[in-house]
């Protein structure tokens, strides 16, 4: 078929229900109508997300030198049975197309070729950097990290001399460690950079409505209006720090200079890697712990760290520094307090899941706050697309930005424990034996106090008179 046969629209390809077998439902249309580089389909679970994808890849499948290629994030849910693998063997098992399952690729008449991969850590995405593709698809979009998803768009390339479009396309449900970036990026109006088509289970006319409603009644009530109605809610499942969100950036507080304040320099020494600082401060005996500013710079030495430790306490009266002296962190450590004499000392690196942990508590109930700041958004960033490496959550996902949030949790960390140090006793209630002996203390501080002042003003006189002798 030649290509302007083919650009004439998606419907006449699919009419022939050669690769296809059945007609885009009205919301799987509207989204294959699109021409734009980019593009969301779902929300809903059942809203017919996979065959959408599926046909959108398979659109211009008889343009010669066509190549689609389609992600899951893992191989296990690339071979699910009812995943998206398993759809292109139910739609072209018997055509002209030949599967070669080796290469997890099916090869087209044309010369054309969809092809099946999987994105499961950051190393992954570099398998694809010498392929070319015209379409790239994403199934369960919010399963990815942005970069791996940004990245990809390094590899669309229009086909010489041909009129097919590139295509960026994705579907997916809310929820998962993408699930921040996905909605600032196509569900949220005044964030969105490319269209959305929400789709729910009414629109997929193929599927047991009731039945699949009787499943999902089951769930909790999150991922309940997550699947059902699609409802853009946050779980947080698989990230690193999962309370984090932007209604914790906010104004540099306003210092009162009669109101004492405490402020830690904190440091993640990467060596040939980042090297991130950060500042955290708080007012004393006050919970609340703000990362005042921060910021990362690659391939730094000891001595540019001592330079950017002096240029910091221009500005702060640091009461504690702290950092990763571990690995190669020593290293860093050693000479800064040698040759630069900056009292740095080992942060707490011991039970980092339980610091964590804590973290996310203490940021669920408002005790840790960002200041807004450029460098500060970079630790935002890493905090939001953190994840863990599997289920188990033992572990961070290998290869990724982490320093930000590393120096920001050992800053906290000594932040909180300090302030637990400084922070009052608690009143004792009043009636109880406690209350009585405060009051009795009280009593006796302030008897004290007078007779002390008594003395000082006799003794006053005396000196006083002695003078005027």
């Amino acid at each position: 078929m030649r290509t302007a046969d083919v650009l004439r629209g998606h419907d006449k390809l699919y009419r022939r229900r050669r690769w296809c077998p059945h007609t885009p439902h009205p919301k799987q249309a509207e989204f294959l109508s699109l021409t734009c580089d980019e593009a969301l389909y779902g929300g809903a679970a059942g809203g017919g997300k996979s065959d959408a994808l599926l046909m959108a890849a398979l659109q211009y499948i008889d343009v010669p030198g066509y190549a689609a290629i389609l992600f899951r994030r893992t191989y296990a849910d690339l071979a699910l049975p009812d995943a998206i693998m398993a759809r292109s063997h139910e739609w072209l098992a018997g055509s002209t197309a030949h599967w070669d399952g080796e290469r997890h690729q099916w090869r087209f008449p044309a010369g054309s070729s969809l092809t099946f991969g999987y994105l499961d850590t950051e190393a992954h995405k570099y398998r694809y950097q010498s392929a070319a593709f015209q379409f790239v698809g994403f199934d369960e979009l919010t399963q990815f990290l942005r970069s791996w998803y940004l990245y990809l768009f390094s590899r669309l390339r229009r086909l010489t001399g041909s009129d097919v479009p590139i295509r960026m396309r994705a579907a997916t449900n809310p929820g998962g460690i993408g699930h921040r970036w996905v909605k600032e990026r196509f569900v949220d109006e005044k964030t969105a950079k490319a269209p959305f088509v929400a789709a729910k289970l009414e629109d997929n006319p193929s599927l047991d409505i009731d039945e699949y409603e009787k499943a999902l009644n089951k769930l909790d009530a999150a991922t309940r209006s997550q699947l059902r109605d699609g409802v853009w809610v946050q779980d947080g499942s698989g990230l690193v720090y999962h309370a984090f969100h932007r209604g914790l950036v906010v104004p540099r507080p306003k210092i009162d200079p009669a109101k004492p304040w405490r402020h830690i320099l904190s440091w993640d020494f990467g060596n040939v890697d980042d090297c991130a600082w950060g500042v955290l401060g708080w007012e004393k005996h006050c919970r609340t712990v703000y990362l005042l500013e921060s910021d990362k710079a690659t391939d730094m030495i000891p001595t540019e760290c001592a330079e950017k430790t002096d240029e910091l306490g221009e500005r702060y009266s640091f009461d504690r520094i702290v950092g990763d002296v571990g690995g190669l962190g020593k290293g860093y450590a050693e000479e800064m307090r040698r040759r630069h004499g900056i009292p740095i000392e080992p942060a707490e690196k011991v039970n980092k899941l339980g610091y964590i942990k804590l973290m996310n508590g203490a940021m669920e109930r408002r005790e840790w706050l960002m200041c807004e700041g450029e460098g500060n958004e970079k630790c935002a960033v890493e905090m939001e697309e953190l994840p863990f490496a599997d289920e188990n959550k033992l572990k961070e996902m290998p290869g990724l930005p982490n320093h930000l949030c590393d120096m920001n949790l050992y800053g906290w960390r000594t932040a909180t424990a300090w302030g637990e140090e400084d922070a009052p006793p608690p009143k004792p209630q009043k009636g109880t034996p406690e209350y009585e002996e405060m009051v009795r203390l009280k009593e006796r501080e302030e008897s004290m106090g007078r007779a002390q002042k008594a003395r000082e003003k006799a003794w006053k006189a005396t000196m006083h008179g002695r003078w005027m002798r």
